[in-house]
């Protein structure tokens, strides 16, 4: 009975473990004064509010041809657009951190 759901058992730990390590998060505080460039076919969203991990206070948006980045870009640009302000999803892990979510605020 066991033998059979010992690997079942691996697996599931394998993805809880894994999730629990995700560095992925919504850093404070949100982005009230910030920029928007597109250099190199990498969109860069620049910051002094940025992470302190995240170099040179910039975050990118992979401009990869996937209608996710495509969207995330263009999310972007209407926010900054019309003045507001963002929250944004990066990984803890990387100093070159890529946004993977983005949150207009007011």
């Amino acid at each position: 009975m066991f033998k059979n759901s010992i690997p079942m058992i691996i697996l599931l730990f394998s993805l809880v473990s894994g999730m629990a390590h995700s560095g992925r998060y919504w850093p404070a505080p949100n982005l009230s004064d910030w920029n928007i460039q597109l250099n190199n076919g990498v969109a860069y969203i620049q910051s002094d509010q940025m992470a302190e991990h995240c170099a040179n206070n910039r975050a990118q948006i992979n401009m990869t041809g996937t209608e996710f980045d495509k969207a995330l870009y263009a999310y972007a640009l209407s926010a900054k657009a019309r003045g507001k302000g963002l929250a944004y999803v990066v990984d803890s892990d990387s100093t070159i951190c890529i946004i993977s979510g983005l949150q207009e605020k007011d």
